[in-house]
């Protein structure tokens, strides 16, 4: 007699959004998003280089969104 077979369980691994983003500036990972869903604004901070930025957002953004903002505006600052 057979025994049964178990089905194989597939796990799908989904990348994680990070709570704390690499500055721009200094190239420490310790740049910090604040978000103000209240008052519709956003804070981004970084404690090594000194980095403070202040951003209006809309209702369907997340921190992700506001970083790579800050970041092209960082870049276009740049050039």
């Amino acid at each position: 007699m057979g025994r049964r077979r178990r089905k194989k369980i597939v796990k799908i691994y989904r990348p994680k959004i990070p709570k704390i983003f690499t500055c721009p500036v200094c190239g420490s990972k310790s740049l910090n998003i604040i978000v103000d869903k209240k008052k519709m604004t956003a804070k981004a901070r970084c404690p090594n280089c000194g980095l403070e930025w202040e951003t209006n957002i809309k209702s369907y953004e997340e921190k992700i969104d506001i970083y790579h903002r800050l970041f092209d505006e960082y870049i276009d600052q740049m050039e």
